[in-house]
């Protein structure tokens, strides 16, 4: 399955739901022009990897950029949610110290309204 997004938003934050496969090419385009495209209207994007079903490299790769970028523009960008096989490859790469990651994306939203 190729990457599939889904965009939900309420009051200034944006959540986009991942689902199939985070890969080189097409998919990683997709995400990054869509997160730039979130981030240019809310400050807050929460990003759901739970269904993300394969990643590669430029995947992971795509993920980081988008949250350097979410930084550069004073917003802010957090992961509700990762596939077992994200998760995985987040602490093997030591990106779980770096990114803010939270279990769910209602964990996500929660701290949201927490840091307001």
């Amino acid at each position: 399955m190729h990457l599939k997004l889904e965009i939900v938003a309420d009051q200034e934050i944006a959540l986009i739901r991942c689902r199939g496969r985070l890969r080189f090419g097409k998919e990683t385009q997709l995400l990054k022009k869509c997160v730039e495209n979130v981030l240019s209207q809310f400050p807050i994007c929460i990003l759901s990897l739970s269904d993300i079903e394969q990643i590669d490299a430029r995947g992971l790769g795509t993920v980081v950029g988008c949250f350097e970028n979410a930084r550069s523009l004073g917003c802010l960008l957090l992961i509700g949610g990762a596939s077992r096989i994200v998760r995985e490859l987040f602490e093997i790469m030591k990106l779980d110290a770096v990114l803010e990651i939270y279990s769910s994306e209602f964990e996500a939203i929660s701290a949201c309204g927490q840091a307001a």
